[in-house]
């Protein structure tokens, strides 16, 4: 059974991802708060109920791990080149397409113009390194078997020769 108090530090938790910060919220002491964190996170209790609340997340807001995948894809796809018309002109914010508008981080208005602050590639491509194994002890694959769905507008041929690649790795 888990406590009143380990339960407040999950929910503070799984605000944030800040394991300190959660302590502190949930009442443990300042000067303890890292190590305590720590501590709790291994408890097989705050585990299933840290779970339990990120389940319930995803289904109230629909999140799946393919709808994530599809974001980190495309922030690591998009290309700048799409930000202007046929002119070199850019183009209005309100007027992007929701996928690259989705990729952009900040807009800041300079003396010269607008800088604008795409999501890291490098960023979304270790993440998506991670969730497919990339990552593994040893650096090998962890799975042997590799699904890719290959709609009729892609290039199959690039996909047969992909696959092939892998094929060699194992």
């Amino acid at each position: 059974m888990i406590t009143a108090k380990r339960k407040r530090f999950c929910e503070e938790y799984i605000k944030s991802l800040n394991g300190s910060e959660a302590a502190i919220l949930a009442g443990y002491s300042r000067k303890t708060a890292r190590n305590k964190a720590s501590n709790l996170l291994t408890i097989p209790e705050v585990a299933k109920y840290l779970d339990q609340l990120q389940t319930k997340i995803a289904k109230r807001n629909e999140i799946t791990i393919d709808k994530l995948i599809q974001d980190l894809m495309e922030i690591k796809n998009v290309d700048i080149r799409d930000l202007y018309d046929e002119d070199g002109l850019l183009i209005d914010i309100s007027q992007l397409p929701a996928s690259l508008a989705r990729c952009i981080q900040e807009v800041t208005e300079t003396k010269s113009g607008f800088k604008i602050k795409f999501y890291s590639k490098l960023d979304a491509i270790i993440q998506l390194a991670k969730h497919l194994g990339f990552y593994e002890k040893d650096n090998s694959q962890s799975k042997s078997e590799i699904n890719i769905t290959v709609t009729k507008d892609e290039n199959i041929e690039k996909y047969k020769e992909h696959l092939e690649k892998l094929a060699k790795l194992n």
